[in-house]
């Protein structure tokens, strides 16, 4: 993986289209400094926290009601914009991939600076955790768990820690690489255990947390994170513990193809999702890269079926679930912009991209939240929309790039 390239031509309107909108997008989050609102951030605001009362079903019930709202109610409640660490690393990768394109600047010193504030705001010291980590800026209340700012978590830690060894292998900084390595022992070391045996295993999403919450795509990342640290610093022993994560999420996949989005249905408040399917489809593809291990092929291949023909409409909107189509999230464009480009569909990757680019772009460097059956959300909240649609953009075009190289090039 990725599969062998298609057959593609990119039309020279829409690559110019793409591009403009995928530079717009970068110079606009360097020009803000990554600063936006966030789709968790709802316990941000003064206003929030005291009606909640210090209990978490109310924190909860606060978290989801902005979360879900047709309108922007941040600005209402004094939710303050903030940076959080998952924009600087999505932005860090585009960068990346533009650098690849061509000139280095201003992709070079763009890449660098997110990847520098990374560093800086490493949580490990936090709570003496055993490697480098990160969160997110707030406070986060989810159903199974409550996390005060800052606090580490998986999800946020191999998202940064890829960025991270991106980051290293494109311009060679070994501080990037040596964060890396640490983040790997704060994935084995403070994430509780739920399930171990000789051939799989499965860790919780934060640590100090004792709730058997067991999510299947973060599994995925930490196992590609730990493959692609051990092709780097070649430790057979992280090999072997990304290859029991990957069991543990190949054998989840049901028996069409699909993920849920936690082992136990009932503890999710999503089902066979869009965005989280794609994470996991990259995060085999990455796997597989890292060690040129083979054996799990089949579940992608099956996965990447299922996510074409089940999770996406034919003129590339991105469903919401698999049995249900609104609202139409930009992350799910971002998402299968993306996990396409990855696998060599171009076609796939291009026709959800023009299909977010007419219904969520907004000008100026700016995407849009969401599309529903007769009201739009039109705000933005930056990684969730801006970050992953130019992470996606990005790769598409390296993607395209690569295809029209002459062979051996």
């Amino acid at each position: 993986m990725p599969a062998a390239l298609e057959p593609h031509v990119l039309p020279a309107a829409l690559e110019n289209q793409l591009r403009a909108a995928c530079l717009d997008t970068l110079a606009r989050g360097a020009h803000d400094g990554y600063l936006g609102y966030s789709k968790f951030d709802a316990l941000e605001s003064p206003v929030v926290r005291a009606l909640s009362f210090g209990w978490w079903p109310l924190r909860l019930v606060w978290t989801q009601v902005v979360t879900r709202s047709l309108l922007n109610l941040r600005p209402l409640l004094r939710v303050r914009k903030g940076v959080n660490p998952e924009a600087p690393a999505l932005f860090a990768r585009a960068n990346l991939d533009c650098l690849a394109l061509g000139s280095p600047d201003p992709f070079t010193g763009r890449a660098v600076s997110c990847l520098d504030w990374l560093l800086a705001h490493d949580a490990s010291s936090q709570g003496g955790f055993h490697g480098s980590c990160w969160g997110y800026h707030h406070a986060w209340q989810s159903p199974g768990f409550y996390q005060p700012p800052g606090s580490p978590n998986c999800y946020m830690t191999t998202i940064v820690g890829g960025a991270l060894l991106h980051g290293h292998r494109v311009l060679g900084r070994a501080a990037y690489l040596d964060a890396a390595r640490s983040a790997a022992d704060f994935i084995l070391h403070d994430l509780r255990v739920i399930h171990e045996d000789a051939a799989e295993k499965c860790i919780g999403y934060v640590p100090n947390v004792r709730a058997n919450f067991r999510v299947i795509n973060i599994n995925a990342l930490a196992a590609a994170f730990l493959a692609e640290v051990a092709a780097l610093t070649g430790e057979p022993h992280l090999t072997e513990q990304a290859r029991k994560l990957m069991t543990f999420v190949a054998r989840r996949q049901t028996s069409y193809g699909a993920w849920h989005y936690t082992v136990d249905p009932r503890q999710s408040l999503v089902a066979h999702d869009n965005y989280h399917t794609g994470m996991i489809l990259d995060a085999l593809q990455t796997y597989e890269r890292a060690t040129g291990d083979t054996g799990f092929r089949g579940c992608y291949t099956a996965g990447l079926e299922y996510y074409r023909t089940q999770l996406f409409l034919r003129n590339g909107a991105p469903k919401w679930t698999n049995s249900r189509v609104w609202p139409h999230d930009v992350h799910g464009a971002a998402q299968g912009t993306l996990t396409f480009a990855l696998a060599g569909d171009l076609d796939s990757a291009t026709r959800i991209a023009a299909w977010g680019l007419e219904h969520f772009y907004k000008g100026d460097g700016a995407f849009a939240y969401q599309r529903g059956r007769f009201i739009n959300k039109r705000f933005t909240l930056l990684h969730w929309c801006s970050g992953w649609m130019v992470r996606g953009l990005a790769a598409l075009l390296l993607a395209q790039h690569r295809h029209t190289l002459p062979a051996g090039a």
